[in-house]
């Protein structure tokens, strides 16, 4: 029994579900009609009839992107209510950049492809670097096949050198693996 049969069955309360519809004789067509688009125009026919008990609530985001997929966008911003194009405005103004990406340094503290232990490694060491140092934002990502950790948010490589020495004196079992890299950093505006 397909789905649409079995809402326009509920939908009727006067029509009964026989107990085994493979064995039934019975065979209402107005509730179980063989063409799909009939089942389709019964089921939309009993939910609009005035006596219908069924409800549907269809969240309005919904209906708009169907709407605005079938028509040009002229015609949608004329159907949408007054609340959503207000919505609508404030998300299309441009709002001021906190931070941009550039080209600059960071300190690669960690990298390492031993897919057992190298997450758990370069979280590890990211706690303990920002504990001990809180104003550099710290950097934990998977490079195929590499999991990496990376410090700062540098302009200049000799800033970058120096982070790289304290990091070094704080951290004497890193310092094997401290290097300066090239990187796209944040940058504050």
């Amino acid at each position: 029994m397909s789905i649409f049969c079995a809402i326009a069955l509920a939908l009727s309360p006067a029509t009964a579900m026989p107990a085994d519809p493979a064995t039934s004789t019975e065979t209402d067509p107005a509730v179980m009609p063989t063409d799909h688009d009939e089942q389709g125009e019964n089921i939309i026919s009993r939910i609009n009839a005035p006596g219908s008990r069924v409800n549907v609530d269809e969240p309005e985001a919904l209906l708009n992107r169907i709407f605005r997929a079938k028509s040009t966008e002229a015609e949608a911003e004329n159907n949408l209510p007054e609340e959503q194009s207000a919505e609508q405005s404030e998300a299309e103004k441009p709002r001021p950049a906190r931070s941009s990406k550039a080209v600059g340094y960071r300190v690669q503290i960690f990298a390492d492809n031993n897919s057992r232990t190298a997450k758990a490694e370069a979280r590890q060491r990211e706690r303990a670097l920002g504990q001990a140092f809180p104003e550099f934002g710290t950097y934990v990502y998977y490079d195929s096949p590499y999991w990496r950790l990376r410090v700062g948010d540098f302009r200049s490589q000799y800033d970058a050198e120096k982070a790289a020495s304290e990091i070094r004196k704080s951290f004497p079992a890193y310092a094997k693996e401290v290097r300066v890299v090239r990187d796209r950093v944040n940058v504050r505006q």
